[in-house]
């Protein structure tokens, strides 16, 4: 997990910052972050209900793969 303290990041699919680390860990392959947010949102279902969270979660991911976390 990240330095940080696990987080909620979608309150609609019940998805933490700790549940993205994992997914983005799980995926075969990190082509870029728009691939990486289809395979996050296949394994959470994040940003499927109200879309709100979708933004934060492409800054979480970007900064995941460009180790800025």
């Amino acid at each position: 997990m990240s330095r940080h303290e696990n987080r909620m990041i979608c309150n609609c699919k019940q998805v933490s910052l700790y549940d993205i680390e994992k997914a983005l860990h799980e995926a075969k392959t990190l082509v870029d972050v728009e691939h990486a947010f289809a395979d996050v949102q296949k394994q959470t279902h994040c940003s499927t209900g109200c879309g709100k969270c979708h933004d934060q979660i492409m800054d979480i991911i970007s900064q995941l793969m460009y180790n800025e976390i």
